[in-house]
């Protein structure tokens, strides 16, 4: 996997690259969910499985789009229960 740094809003964000096209994104030791590119936007994606990731909305960036996941209403998971799931 590709990994990356982004930093959205004064927030840094982990940004790892799971497939063409899909991202999963991390703040500190928190995952937040996915980032997917739909053509010319980036869909935000809360939730731990992609199958099952809800859209938080959409932007223009990708680190726009890991904004809008941290701004999520969702229940935040650390890094260690997603590797045990």
């Amino acid at each position: 996997m590709t990994s990356m740094k982004l930093i959205s809003q004064g927030i840094s964000y982990d940004v790892s690259r799971r497939d063409e096209g899909l991202y999963e994104v991390v703040s500190g030791e928190v995952f937040l969910g996915f980032v997917e590119r739909a053509g010319q936007v980036y869909v935000a994606l809360s939730g731990i499985r992609y199958d099952r990731a809800v859209e938080t909305g959409q932007a223009l960036s990708l680190s726009g789009a890991a904004a809008m996941l941290e701004a999520a209403p969702a229940a935040r998971v650390t890094q260690e229960l997603v590797a045990a799931a």
